[in-house]
């Protein structure tokens, strides 16, 4: 499989707005596809005390690692971008593609595609070709609808979440004027104006912690706290279905969902963490979480997915 090489940010820039002038499109998608808000609508969240224009978005994957696939998440409205997971081990000879998507999705772990110092790049290009498209004016934005947070996502311990090169990363995205500055520089002449916009340095200050199904509800805590107290980051943590227990967990996943080829080993539930640990952990690091941070818990999309299929009947205590 030949290696991901990203786009360099000036041909990017130039095919942008190229295309947008000659097709009225932007990475092929027409402009009359994308959306750009309602007038009449306020579609408006708040995520961790920041605006954003609209609550929907991709969650971290392949499709938000390269600039251009953030740019088009972007363009289709999404204003809470979960970018995609990054760990210290990022030389992986992984078979590709990591994730098979037909009806059920199944992801092959420890996928990582880019270097830590391609990933702050490639969210650092998107960051500013967004700033280049509002500016542009050659969008029909509907006022407010500008507002983008861009969430970090890293995982998946606590030795590579410490380590010197994670930690060189969630500071690089907090502070991200050296790369500005070079990527300033790669703008083609023929937009040159662009150039002296005031692009954000700052590209994200929120993270969203991602670990493997049987990681110890302890470590769980201290990434967490380390990321609240060490890094001064506000702090998602991402739990998994297990929490819910062996019999409700495959209750709704094959009777209520119909998934029967998914089959959930009883392992995988005395490994992970279970509900009453969760519960102990979020109020711990809810004491844990300062002025300028905050924690939440999100339970993924699965979980919420289990959720919403049990509460018809009322057999999920809240």
């Amino acid at each position: 499989m030949s290696p991901l090489r990203p786009c360099p940010f000036g041909a990017l820039v130039r095919r942008s707005f190229r295309e947008l002038e000659r097709n009225r499109s932007v990475f092929d998608l027409p402009i009359d596809r994308a959306f750009f808000g309602h007038p009449d609508v306020d579609l408006s969240v708040r995520f961790h005390g920041r605006r954003a224009a609209s609550p929907f978005g991709p969650a971290a994957g392949p499709q938000s690692q390269l600039a251009q696939n953030i740019v088009l998440s972007w363009l289709a409205g999404g204003r809470i971008i979960e970018l995609k997971t990054v760990q210290r081990d990022d030389e992986l000879t992984i078979a590709r593609p990591c994730i098979d998507m037909q009806t059920v999705g199944f992801n092959v772990e420890w996928s990582q595609e880019l270097k830590l110092e391609e990933s702050i790049e490639e969210y650092v290009k998107a960051s500013m070709l967004v700033e280049m498209l509002v500016a542009s004016g050659r969008l029909p934005l509907t006022p407010g609808f500008t507002d983008v947070v861009f969430d970090m996502s890293v995982g998946y311990d606590l030795a590579g979440i410490r380590s010197d090169r994670v930690r060189a990363f969630l500071d690089g995205m907090r502070e991200a004027g050296a790369v500005v500055d070079r990527l300033r520089r790669e703008i083609p002449a023929e937009h040159a104006a662009f150039r002296d916009l005031p692009f954000s340095t700052r590209v994200s200050d929120t993270v969203t912690l991602s670990t493997f199904h049987g990681c110890p509800p302890a470590e769980i805590e201290r990434i967490a706290g380390f990321l609240l107290r060490d890094v001064g980051v506000d702090v998602i943590v991402k739990l998994n279905p297990m929490l819910l227990g062996p019999a409700e967990t495959r209750r709704i996943l094959h009777d209520r969902l119909g998934y029967h080829d998914i089959r959930v080993p009883d392992r995988a539930f005395e490994r992970d963490t279970t509900w009453a640990e969760m519960t102990d952990l979020v109020g711990r690091l809810g004491g844990d979480a300062h002025v300028g941070t905050s924690v939440d818990v999100l339970v993924d999309v699965v979980v919420e997915q289990l959720h919403q299929a049990g509460r018809d009947q009322g057999e999920i205590d809240q």
